[in-house]
């Protein structure tokens, strides 16, 4: 593929991405701070997390395509080269979403009440 059109296909795809991510922000902001963060952050973890086309290319792409590629598409190549990796970036993605959502709850619980 040539790179010019290989750079504007992630150019697409990661505008893509924030008009999706855009709109989850909106759909969550009714739901509490400890279901909107972990929500916001593992979408974001999924969508954003590129891994290699294959090991003979060096191109990359979003992981969950290579996942759903390798897995359907592919009768020689297991789900889990991309599907690991995303799968430890969503859990660190969310180990990170709940740290970050008690470090509020604590701060919040250490405010003085003003009366």
């Amino acid at each position: 593929m040539a790179t010019k059109a290989y750079l504007w296909g992630w150019f697409a795809y990661l505008l893509g991405s924030v008009g999706v991510l855009f709109v989850w922000w909106w759909l969550t902001r009714p739901l509490g701070r400890w279901a909107k963060l972990p929500l916001r952050i593992v979408l974001a973890a999924l969508l954003l997390t590129p891994w290699s086309v294959s090991p003979q290319h060096d191109e990359w792409a979003p992981a969950w395509v290579v996942t759903l590629f390798d897995g359907f598409a592919q009768e020689d190549i297991s789900l889990w080269r991309a599907g690991a990796p995303l799968l430890a970036m969503l859990v660190v993605a969310l180990v990170v979403a709940c740290l970050e959502v008690w470090r509020q709850h604590r701060k919040q619980s250490q405010l003085p009440d003003r009366e």
